[in-house]
């Protein structure tokens, strides 16, 4: 029985290869993670083993470190088990300390549990919960394949929270695995990994913080912003194909006619259209030339084409055929500011998950939920007495001061963005539960 009298429960940790990758956006530069660990270890409850650490989700950062392992022969496969075990290999020697902390952290009985996201579902991989096991205790308990996991008769619910996000759901969460050639098994690729692999990963090599705007649209509101060639195109195409919610949801009326700009171009010039097609008989993207020589291609198609070529082709290529260079583009009636983009991903990230919460305290009769992913720390009272607990992320996070304008420029100094690296603590005494969210570490401290 994995169940302890005190859960201690932490998300979005995003533990990469270490000081040597700069895709590793977890905080460790003051060994917090580590500190904690051993702190809570020589507590009375720890040396009592009457401890369970919960990582809720997105713990290990498969998704941007060693991004040389994963081979992308399809858009819709994500890592075979030995390139995910490759991956792991890299967070392993950045962080030997982490895992050995964890496994020194179970001796007394205290209990470490690791429950998959989506930039951790190669968590799935049997070989690599065995490798994890080998530096982190033998005893090291999975959660994978459902969206809640209960502890405390249900009191207790806990999920990571990219099920309820278009960007980031899997179509089966439960089992993950597809077949691809020669019948060779790999993960299935969510559509917001997919773009952090194609493109995020590239730009973060020259603006280290590109993948810290969350939700993830809110970066490609800021490509979409920019007027340096080729980003505004890649803006759309990204918010055109995942971001499917509405135009107003994200935070703005409309996308300023750069999609029809985009597609007069593909269609008004028969030299493009001609490369373009040469491109695309050379793949063998057939369905793609059929809707081209149609002459009836929609934006839609036009997005769906472009996010298909996106890392298949020269990146300087890709630019030629769907750049618009300058674009003006204004993003509704004002200019898009770092204020306006926290407030829009905040009503919109924070909001669905209360909302989901709220739904899984009535529907478990629950007395406390507890889910991560949004990266924003969050606490709420829900009916029927129950709490709602988001500890937000170990890594940094977007907030500067008000009116200044976004641009990727404003990327590239990730040392000057705060961070808040907080776990909620949740204790059973004689069946009523007791939470409270405590800071282990804050920067800038709070005043």
């Amino acid at each position: 029985m994995h169940e302890r009298p005190v859960t201690l429960i932490v998300s979005d940790l995003h533990v990469g290869g270490g000081p040597a990758d700069k895709g590793d956006d977890h905080i460790y530069h003051r060994n917090q993670l580590v500190e904690f660990v051993r702190r809570e270890a020589a507590t009375p409850e720890g040396q009592q083993g009457r401890l369970e650490l919960f990582f809720n989700g997105d713990f290990l950062e498969f998704a941007q470190t060693n991004v040389k392992a994963f081979s992308h022969l399809s858009d819709e496969r994500w890592c075979t088990e030995l390139e995910s075990l490759s991956k792991l290999e890299t967070i392993i020697a950045g962080h030997r300390d982490i895992f050995e902390a964890l496994a020194a952290f179970q001796g007394p009985g205290n209990v470490v549990t690791i429950a998959a996201g989506n930039h951790d579902v190669d968590l799935f991989w049997p070989k690599v919960q065995a490798r994890i096991c080998e530096v982190a205790g033998k005893d090291v308990n999975f959660e994978i394949g459902q969206d809640w996991v209960e502890r405390y008769a249900g009191k207790l619910q806990i999920g990571h929270g990219h099920m309820s996000d278009v960007a980031n759901r899997f179509v089966n969460w439960q089992r993950p695995i597809v077949t691809g050639p020669y019948g060779i098994e790999c993960l299935e690729m969510c559509p917001g990994t997919l773009f952090m692999v194609k493109f995020v990963n590239k730009l973060e090599a020259q603006y280290p913080f590109a993948d810290n705007l969350l939700p993830v649209t809110r970066l490609a509101w800021v490509l979409l912003g920019d007027d340096k060639s080729g980003f505004a195109s890649v803006g759309w195409m990204f918010t055109r194909l995942i971001a499917t919610t509405s135009w107003a949801v994200l935070g703005t009326g409309k996308d300023d006619g750069v999609g029809a700009r985009l597609l007069a171009s593909v269609q008004g010039s028969r030299s493009r259209a001609a490369r373009l097609d040469a491109i695309l008989a050379e793949l063998g993207m057939n369905r793609e030339r059929q809707w081209l020589a149609a002459r009836s291609l929609d934006q839609e198609q036009l997005a769906a084409l472009m996010f298909a070529l996106l890392g298949r082709i020269d990146e300087a290529v890709w630019k030629e055929l769907f750049e618009l260079g300058k674009t003006g583009v204004a993003l509704g009636t004002d200019e898009v500011t770092l204020s306006a983009l926290r407030q829009a991903g905040k009503v919109d990230g924070k909001q669905e998950l209360r909302d989901v919460a709220r739904r899984r305290a009535r529907l478990k009769e629950a007395s406390v939920v507890v889910m991560g992913h949004t990266h924003q720390e969050d606490q709420l009272d829900l009916d029927g007495g129950a709490t709602y607990f988001n500890p937000g992320c170990w890594t940094r996070y977007l907030e500067l001061e008000a009116g200044r304008q976004v641009t990727l420029e404003d990327l590239k100094d990730e040392s000057k963005y705060p961070y808040a690296l907080n776990v909620v603590r949740i204790e059973s005494n004689s069946g009523a539960l007791a939470a409270r969210m405590q800071s282990i570490d804050r920067y800038p401290p709070s005043s």
